[in-house]
């Protein structure tokens, strides 16, 4: 290994924050909301259709259980109904989770040209919940329960609760249809909230910064992407856009949620880049996409002039026209002297065990993000190493990424020439090794912005819903290398 000193030779980075981001339903993007006794409990029986629907198979009702508005206390057979059904005049085509207090059974009831077959049962207690959460994650559905004070509990449907074989709820021609909905019988409501779903957990963090490495920078405030975790694998989570003040950390908030149009269906993508890019005025970005861990998980690329930073968007996007061997993922996105360039994982084994390796792509001078690239550089060493970072500073370019089976954090140059580690706590999984100084000034702090791998009701869902954000700082120095705060 290299000897060659590097902008971050000299950072020593220390473990500041650690924390979990958790909404069942994303603060900023409740669509419906109401506590008035007629919209709720205006007839027993009957299903609320809100006027209201999701653009992308990401969301969430959550229902407050009262007492029976008639008889006081609740019904020992009350039922509670909430998920997705048709606005559509006479049908009843939909997704819902009915919590049966009477039979003691929460299930999951798909209803397609009228045929209603319950996906998914389980017991439950011959009481109603003073919480009842419905979640839809990609084509997963499940249900959540805490009663008054408590946290919520493991999800009542885990994996089971897949739905798509008996209908795809990521078809655009569904999407749009189907409105939040809720009902009730035997009990009252107190208040009802519809909205995207939120996360269980964060990881992929990735800074979204200028085409040519610079932090992009808005109102003070620097942003964050990140892979949401939902109620399963990757295909499960869907990205978001976070503010992040390096000082408050904790205080992360989500401001966009970024789905993606592409093979007739509307996903929720995950783990890349956002770029702002000065020469076109538009934001430019790459994420992967695809149903891990068979082949066919690809890095896509788009450009669009909406802004990313706020509100709900989909996003049609295309393949990345560079070569991959059986899939590629977690990609950094730059443009250096007139040519973008794209760092990313290539997956060259999938069993026994996977393998990957950072590869490096490159487009023809002035060409288009969608154009054709070629490679430039490849790690032939790696076997397990991603988390793709490119970083401007010192006055160059460097690759940064994670390698899970050695425990550290590589630095390259731009031909994947390994320099060196970086020194910093290697915690669980495969963390980001997102590093950035807090400002321009010589000297600055810096922040790595990283994940641990711990996950959230793994018992029930299975593995893919990590994890804690990881937070930390290392103190500013003037270093040796000339410009090493810029």
């Amino acid at each position: 290994m290299s000897s060659i000193r590097t902008p971050l030779s000299d950072l020593r980075f220390e473990i500041s924050h650690r924390f979990r981001p958790f909404d069942l339903i994303a603060p900023g993007f409740v669509v419906f909301d109401t506590d008035d006794p007629e919209v709720l409990n205006g007839g027993a029986g009957r299903t609320v259709l809100t006027g209201h629907a999701p653009v992308a198979p990401f969301a969430t009702v959550l229902v407050d259980v009262g007492a029976d508005p008639i008889g006081g206390a609740a019904a020992a057979g009350g039922t509670v109904t909430a998920g997705l059904r048709s606005g559509e005049e006479g049908s009843e085509d939909g997704v819902v989770v009915v919590y049966d207090a009477g039979v003691g059974q929460v299930r999951l009831e798909v209803t397609v040209d009228g045929t209603t077959t319950v996906a998914a049962d389980a017991p439950v207690r011959p009481v109603l919940p003073h919480q009842l959460a419905v979640t839809v994650t990609g084509n997963v559905v499940t249900a959540l329960v805490r009663d008054e004070g408590a946290e919520w509990g493991d999800p009542l449907l885990g994996g089971g609760a897949d739905v798509r074989t008996l209908v795809d709820l990521r078809d655009p021609g569904l999407l749009g249809r189907w409105e939040y909905a809720f009902g009730v019988s035997g009990a009252g409501l107190r208040r009802v909230r519809a909205g995207y779903f939120g996360q269980v957990g964060l990881r992929d963090p990735q800074l979204i910064t200028h085409a040519d490495g610079r932090p992009y920078i808005r109102d003070g405030r620097f942003f964050l992407t990140a892979g949401c975790a939902g109620m399963g694998f990757a295909q499960e989570a869907h990205w978001a856009v976070w503010e992040f003040d390096p000082d408050a950390p904790d205080r992360m908030r989500q401001t966009a949620k970024l789905f993606f149009a592409h093979d007739g269906i509307v996903t929720g993508d995950n783990a890349g880049h956002v770029v702002y890019d000065e020469a076109s005025g538009h934001f430019s970005l790459v994420v992967c996409g695809g149903d891990l861990p068979t082949p066919g998980v690809h890095v896509r690329c788009a450009r669009t002039d909406a802004d990313l930073l706020t509100g709900v968007h989909v996003i049609p996007n295309t393949r990345l026209a560079a070569p991959s061997t059986l899939s590629a993922w977690e990609p950094s996105l730059a443009r250096i002297d007139g040519r973008w360039h794209v760092l990313y994982a290539d997956v060259v084994r999938l069993a026994p065990e996977l393998e990957f390796r950072p590869v490096l792509a490159v487009s023809e001078p002035g060409a288009d993000l969608s154009a054709p690239m070629t490679i430039a550089a490849v790690d032939t060493a790696s076997r397990r190493t991603e988390g793709c970072v490119l970083r401007r500073v010192g006055g160059g370019w460097w690759a940064l990424a994670t390698d899970d089976a050695q425990r550290v954090y590589k630095v390259y140059d731009m031909d994947l020439r390994r320099l060196g580690e970086i020194d910093a706590p290697y915690v669980s999984g495969g963390p980001h090794p997102q590093a950035f100084p807090v400002s321009s000034e010589p000297g600055a702090d810096w922040v790595m912005v990283t994940f641990d791998d711990e996950q959230y009701a793994q018992d029930v869902l299975g593995y893919g819903t990590e994890g804690n954000v990881v937070v930390m700082r290392a103190p500013g120095a003037r270093r040796s290398v000339p410009g090493a705060g810029r």
